[in-house]
């Protein structure tokens, strides 16, 4: 019977635990499959990779930890998603994924924890909070630093401790570009057409699917929005959480040299401004009417006190809010709705990015306003047997 309808009181009994399957198990689904391990709110039931290699190593990982052989494996998640003693799934595929495989997760009635950054592009920012919402799904967006880097700063700020901000400045790494590099053997066990997906098809390199966190297909147009998105989903995200404006999306983007500027901006309904600082010197600067709050450097206290969206139940990481959210259906700290409005940020800075012009958002109808060019980025061709479905 599924742990999740069973409550949750103190210690964690076998029967109150969370059954959780991991899908993707490469650089960072490794890293997580150790920390729900080792977190007593779950209980692992298996993996799932397109990889053997990867597969392998994985479920020797989950036997080891429990002491047994009993970790399943799947090269295709369509079938972990037919189980019905799963409660929830952690996909930690490449960004071309994720959309498709929460979705379809939703639809088979799991909860869903997704890697950042949530989406791909701005249509599936979309897709994938609908498919929440319709499922009645706890999903989850997981960026860990926008509470556990970057929260502490939201009291102060939002305290007025440096009156009315107006910029942010966010230091992160370049956009995406095209990936141009020559065909390689594949390497035996690895499905190499079910990891491209949805995204066009190309010949197999090693790097074009490298999970390495400096280079891989995190740079890659084809499969992300370069570290932008990767990291922006973090700094960005904090930055948006802390002036409560992750639910919003902006409504003009700037390109660089726009009125003397050197870094692309997204401008908020509210006027603030918010700049991919790239190669600059910040990590995220706030700057107000009465002053500034660079992270880490500035030392304030709130000017009185705040009520700001934290953690639920006394969790203090991400996987514990998850935890608690799921036992008692409710909206995670970073539902979907918040990492898809992050998703869709660093999309348009990124289209913003590629135009070089300025751009007018229309954040209801999902499209830019008297510009037929930027509106073919809002989605992207899906490669058959790989669309993501209808919602």
């Amino acid at each position: 019977m599924p742990g999740r309808i069973f409550g949750f009181d103190g210690g964690v009994s076998p029967s109150n635990k969370i059954n959780l399957f991991h899908i993707g198990l490469g650089n960072r689904g490794n890293e997580l499959l150790g920390g729900f391990l080792n977190n007593p709110n779950y209980q692992v039931l298996g993996v799932c990779d397109c990889y053997k290699d990867h597969l392998d190593r994985a479920a020797n990982r989950v036997n080891d930890h429990y002491k047994n052989e009993a970790a399943a494996k799947y090269a295709h998640y369509e079938d972990v998603l037919q189980r019905n003693d799963v409660d929830a799934i952690v996909c930690a595929c490449p960004d071309h994924w994720h959309t498709k495989i929460s979705v379809e997760a939703c639809q088979a009635g799991k909860d869903v924890y997704c890697e950042k950054p949530l989406t791909l592009t701005l249509q599936e920012s979309r897709l994938i909070v609908k498919a929440a919402r319709k499922y009645n799904r706890v999903c989850t967006s997981g960026s860990q630093r926008v509470m556990e880097d970057y929260g502490y700063m939201a009291p102060i700020i939002q305290s007025g401790a440096i009156g009315d901000v107006k910029e942010v400045f966010i230091g992160l790494g370049d956009p995406p570009r095209h990936c141009y590099l020559p065909e390689q053997p594949i390497p035996e066990g690895f499905d190499w057409d079910r990891w491209q997906g949805q995204a066009p098809a190309a010949p197999f390199n090693s790097e074009r699917c490298s999970g390495n966190y400096g280079g891989g297909w995190r740079r890659y147009t084809e499969y992300g929005n370069g570290f932008l998105a990767d990291w922006g989903a973090h700094k960005f995200g904090g930055a948006m959480y802390i002036l409560g404006l992750d639910a919003e999306e902006p409504v003009e983007l700037q390109p660089i040299g726009y009125e003397g500027s050197k870094y692309v901006c997204a401008v908020f309904k509210n006027g603030v401004k918010m700049y991919h600082a790239w190669n600059g010197p910040h990590d995220v600067t706030f700057i107000g009417t009465e002053g500034e709050f660079r992270h880490n450097q500035t030392k304030l206290n709130p000017l009185k006190a705040v009520d700001v969206r934290r953690y639920s139940g006394g969790a203090t990481n991400i996987a514990d809010d998850f935890a608690f959210c799921v036992r008692n259906r409710l909206r995670p700290f970073q539902d979907f709705q918040y990492g898809a409005c992050t998703a869709s940020l660093c999309q348009l800075m990124a289209i913003c990015h590629k135009l070089g012009r300025r751009l007018q958002w229309d954040q209801e109808n999902c499209k830019f306003i008297n510009d037929d060019e930027a509106n073919r980025h809002v989605s992207r061709p899906q490669r058959y047997p790989y669309v993501i479905p209808e919602v």
